[in-house]
């Protein structure tokens, strides 16, 4: 009985198909991986941008008619410009009944590839705390609108229009673009405001 062992040629020939099976399976391995990094950034992307939105949306909703600290004539509850905002909010919540006032300056701004928000208690008010805390909603923005919407509908470049104290606008608009999500557009409806009934 002759046994017969593989020929060199033979083997050759396996060991190829070994490593095209070993390579192919290796980049099948690479390209779930990388899939699976851009989902997750894409994830991360837009968790960041839902906070950022959000904490936007709830200081607008949030929005009352009384004057910023900083504003002598007493009669500004909003001043608004291309790339930036400033507003009195109230509702800020307290679940651990700490003494603290409820009444917060927030201003939202847009430069150098940056959303900041920053936030304080108004200075001299009683129990308020005016230190000022500033967050990083976003990173490499770029605003490319924002407008203050009258009760008419009318929009503006900048806020406030008229003479009318310590109005607010009926809405903002908020055009943005954001990494992995480009022209994002908002418009979001601020609560009631004085003199919507004047004109």
């Amino acid at each position: 009985m002759t046994q017969r062992g593989f020929t060199l040629l033979e083997v050759l020939i396996a060991m190829a198909l070994f490593s095209l099976l070993g390579l192919a399976c290796y980049q099948l391995l690479e390209r779930v991986t990388h899939s699976e990094k851009r989902i997750a950034l894409h994830e991360q992307q837009l968790r960041q941008l839902q906070r950022a939105l959000g904490l936007f949306e709830q200081d607008l909703a949030q929005a009352i008619a009384y004057p910023l600290s900083d504003d002598p004539s007493r009669r500004q509850a909003l001043i608004g410009r291309a790339d930036g905002l400033r507003l009195v909010r109230g509702g800020w919540s307290n679940p651990l009944q700490q003494r603290r006032g409820e009444v917060l300056e927030i201003r939202h701004d847009w430069s150098d590839g940056q959303w900041l928000r920053e936030y304080r208690g108004q200075p001299g008010r009683e129990l308020e705390n005016s230190e000022s805390h500033a967050q990083r909603l976003l990173d490499g923005v770029t605003l490319k609108r924002l407008r203050y919407i009258d009760h008419e509908g009318r929009s503006y470049g900048g806020w406030p229009v008229g003479s009318s104290p310590l109005s607010l606008p009926q809405a903002l608009e908020l055009e943005l673009d954001v990494p992995g999500y480009p022209d994002i557009r908002r418009v979001v409806l601020l609560p009631g405001y004085p003199g919507a009934d004047d004109a």
